[in-house]
């Protein structure tokens, strides 16, 4: 390719970079790219330099000039610094004699990165920077993974590498996220576990039945461990040997993946050591080995064809049985668990503490920590972070589903719901709902969160102008078109970072980080269940399908069920009201005192005050009761009838006289009368749920006077 580029004769095994090369619109093909290009400065690095591919064989010539296009019409900038360098190298190395591949198809990062450290040792006599290391690489990523997904012919799941963005073929759900990862099966080091994980995976993709997400970032993950165990076996191929072994093999695995120290499959997961295994995690590996040993016994004449000879033929279904009975079943039940609660003091913390997301990196702004002191921080220079934080927190909704939201996203409502907003904002605020298709994708919202999504539109504009964005939050860099959402690692990294500098705390002194954003579901779902939202209510705000699954979201808080139990108990029996505040019902500690509990009701006296009533419950203030105690009361109250009248029927007697009515018995008896008809009366009302004690004023000794300390909160 010198001089004039000439059009490559056509052959009967024609390379199918060919074609694409044909297909680029004239100024692209070379061999100088640059010239004639619209807004070159735009899509293109390095100023005005051009892409210059004079003296470099034909095919890589081509397959240079075709990344570049593709790049441009990604969205990012043509690597033409990066492209520039490898044409050097390449040139050098013809001249020299230095061997290299054939194409760019060939050429992988290890081989690129070998030529550049020769280049930089032959003619500069010193190692490659980093930043030219790093400058190369880019060409090696989603460039070249177009690449050979362009020119591959085969099915896409054959490829060892797997990219939407840079493989249109592979399947994704109309309400999936945007995919802006990909994932490498060639981290599968057994050949014969990776060609049947890539047929398996990639059917499951193409029929529906597995979602990217759930391929991606989940199975691959389970079979790869799959395939570091094999390694603790003497032949690895037994998996696949004697089905009568197959339980054992099963049980091994389980034990060996419930380490957390065998569950490193990278750097990052060293934050997971010392940590338990919960059962979910073991059981998604032992299904996902035990699913592709049944996608292999259940296609078998598929299974020759695909993957030839291989020792896939011998497994049967009773492999994958064998593997599934070590699926254990979890419980339903939960305990009272609060772990994923924001709780008011952390809200309050954070909330105070997120503008300094969204200030520049130059300026430093104080910030309060969870500890109280006071700190002078650098801004962390992302607003948009800031307003998909805030979002969360109001809505309840995932992070995906904020992350990459439409742009226009709110719609009007109709009238009757704007008269009975009584002058609120209100609008329809639709989400990116990605997990469920049959699930809603709407929620009514307020005005909070039509002016936080007003304001990002307004940030839109500002630093995207004249583009049509597609989603609310954007791209920053490489995003020329306006087609790429926010990226989830970018906003996992940023809330990291944030949590690092506020150390936000709760009000059990338990460290909140904001890296695990879900929590704030649990949390909106929570406070909505707590102010008494019917189930399908709340179920229709989650966007589930099921109202199990709402319920699963729900915290189990001690506090709100003591306050739940107390709040029936409110009525006093002459029909005034008694309210206890949280910090009473915190010092009462009632559903932990078995004590308190009596034949018929409560008692709320302090667990450190002691009782001087004896058996005088019905005169006393700390008395409380229920409709579920009213035959037991209406018994008593027969009983005590009866012992009222045999008593000054054998006064009479004995004496000649009636029983004075001032008799300490007798007003003792006629107080715990009276208490019970004004109890019975007041559970006959049906809009009463409970009662109080203490309602007789005739006793001669009034209420036992009770001071609720609630400065003791917290104390043994």
């Amino acid at each position: 390719m010198s001089g004039e580029h000439t059009r490559p004769r056509l052959a009967a095994a024609e390379d199918p970079i060919w074609p694409l090369w044909r297909a680029l619109p004239e100024p692209w093909r070379g061999p100088v790219i640059g010239e004639g290009i619209e807004n070159w400065l735009a899509i293109s690095e390095n100023n005005e330099r051009r892409l210059n591919l004079v003296g470099l064989p034909e095919v890589i010539a081509a397959e240079i000039a075709w990344m570049a296009h593709w790049q441009a019409v990604d969205g990012t900038r043509s690597s033409i610094l990066a492209f520039n360098q490898l044409a050097n190298i390449l040139r050098r190395a013809i001249a020299q004699g230095h061997p290299f591949p054939g194409s760019i198809r060939q050429m992988d990062w290890t081989v690129a990165e070998a030529l550049q450290g020769w280049f930089y040792a032959t003619r500069w006599k010193r190692l490659p920077p980093s930043g030219a290391r790093a400058r190369l690489r880019v060409v090696f990523r989603f460039a070249r993974l177009a690449l050979l997904a362009a020119c591959h012919d085969g099915a896409w799941w054959e490829l060892d590498d797997w990219h939407p963005r840079c493989d249109p073929r592979i399947p994704l759900s109309a309400r999936e996220p945007l995919a802006n990862h990909g994932c490498s099966l060639s981290t599968i080091t057994r050949l014969w576990l990776r060609a049947a994980a890539k047929w398996y995976l990639g059917t499951m993709l193409a029929s529906g039945t597995l979602r990217w997400t759930t391929v991606s970032q989940e199975r691959l993950k389970c079979l790869r461990r799959f395939d570091v165990w094999l390694d603790t076996l003497g032949d690895p191929l037994l998996v696949l040997g004697d089905p009568a072994a197959a339980a054992g093999q099963a049980a091994a695995f389980a034990r060996w993946t419930a380490d957390g120290r065998n569950r490193r499959l990278r750097e990052e997961d060293d934050r997971h050591l010392g940590k338990p295994v919960h059962q979910r995690l073991i059981n998604d590996d032992l299904r996902a080995v035990a699913e592709l040993l049944a996608f292999i016994a259940d296609n078998p004449a598929e299974a020759r064809t695909v993957l030839g000879h291989s020792p896939w033929q011998h497994v049967t279904q009773a492999h994958a049985a064998s593997w599934f009975r070590q699926v254990k079943r979890i419980p339903h039940g939960r305990d009272i668990n609060d772990e994923h609660y924001v709780d008011d003091s952390a809200l309050a913390q954070i909330t105070a503490a997120l503008p300094l997301i969204g200030t520049d990196r130059e300026q430093q702004i104080p910030v309060r920590r969870g500890d109280g002191q006071q700190v002078s921080a650098a801004g962390l220079g992302d607003p948009q972070v800031q307003r998909m934080i805030l979002l969360q927190i109001l809505t309840g909704r995932r992070a995906s589903e904020i992350r990459t939201c439409d742009f226009d996203c709110l719609a009007s409502v109709p009238d009757r719901l704007v008269d009975a907003a009584e002058g609120e904002q209100l609008a329809r605020f639709r989400y990116a709902q990605s997990k469920i298709d049959v699930a809603p994708d709407t929620i009514l919202v307020g005005t909070d969160v039509t002016q936080v999504i007003a304001e990002q539109q307004d940030w839109i504009r500002q630093h995207f102008p004249g583009r049509t964005p597609r989603f609310l939050f954007q791209q920053r860099t490489g995003n020329r078109s306006g087609d790429k959402p926010y990226p989830s690692g970018t906003y996992t990294w940023i809330l990291r970072e944030f949590s690092n500098i506020v150390q936000i705390i709760d009000s059990q002194g338990r460290p909140v980080r904001l890296s695990h954003t879900h929590r704030f579901r649990h949390t909106r779902l929570t406070r909505l269940a707590e102010l008494g939202l019917p189930i399908h209510v709340l179920q229709r705000y989650a966007g589930h399908a099921t109202p199990t699954m709402s319920m699963h979201y729900i915290a189990h808080r001690q506090e709100h069920a003591e306050q739940a139990f107390l709040a029936t108990v409110k009525i006093k029996a002459d029909g005034t009201q008694v309210r206890f505040s949280r910090d009473d019902h915190d010092s009462l500690h009632l559903l932990d005192r078995a004590d308190r509990f009596l034949p018929h009701g409560w008692c709320l006296l302090p667990p450190l005050q002691t009782c001087d009533k004896g058996n005088a419950c019905l005169t006393c203030s700390m008395f409380v009761t229920d409709a579920t105690h009213q035959s037991t009361l209406q018994r008593q109250l027969a009983d005590t009838e009866q012992l009222i009248a045999r008593s000054t029927a054998a006064f009479q007697q004995r004496h000649g006289r009636p029983m004075p009515d001032d008799n300490v018995w007798l007003v003792q008896r006629r107080a715990e009368q009276a208490a019970l008809t004004r109890l019975l009366a007041t559970l006959g009302d049906p809009q009463c749920g409970a009662v109080q004690g203490a309602g007789c004023g005739t006793a001669p000794t009034g209420p036992v006077p009770v001071s609720l300390d609630t400065r003791r909160r917290g104390q043994p």
